[in-house]
């Protein structure tokens, strides 16, 4: 695995102060899935903003998951996983939404961001009680990427 994955996944979650009890839930050879719940008090209010400052924190450029580069990131991840296990669905950024979509109807309060930066990129999700009570909880999916011109732009 890339030397880089693990310090991305390390930065994100140390943002959200997350560490303590945080582990692996995928660990690939170009891919690594990292989730822990924040020790910081952070309201629902203050999801977004947070998230957001991982931009500059990450040197990244924020893109949408539905874009054609989201979409390229979301497929390569995706066969990254298909190598290491058995999986029978088609890769689906759509999917991402949908699972935000379930989670809110669970009483979650969910927020997202996909990072590009050259060779690697990062999808965080965040979610909450949407009651404010109970902690953060923090994925981090980072993964290898091959940087085109059109990506970075």
């Amino acid at each position: 695995m890339s030397e880089i994955l693990p310090k991305i996944t390390g930065q994100i979650i140390g943002h959200f102060n997350a560490f303590k009890g945080s582990r692996p839930a995928f660990h690939g050879e170009h891919t690594l899935i990292v989730r822990g719940i924040s020790r910081d008090k952070i309201e629902i209010e203050e999801m977004e903003p947070k998230l957001a400052e991982l931009e500059d924190i990450l040197k990244a450029r924020e893109v949408d998951v539905l874009s054609d580069a989201g979409k390229n990131f979301v497929e390569k991840v995706d066969s990254y996983i298909r190598d290491a296990e058995s999986i029978d669905t088609a890769p689906d950024s759509g999917g991402l939404l949908r699972m935000k979509e379930q989670l809110e109807t669970m009483g979650l309060h969910v927020e997202y961001k996909l990072f590009l930066m050259p060779y690697a990129g990062a999808f965080v999700a965040i979610w909450k009680d949407k009651s404010g009570f109970g902690p953060l909880y923090v994925e981090v999916t980072a993964s290898e990427r091959e940087e085109t011109d059109n990506d970075m732009k």
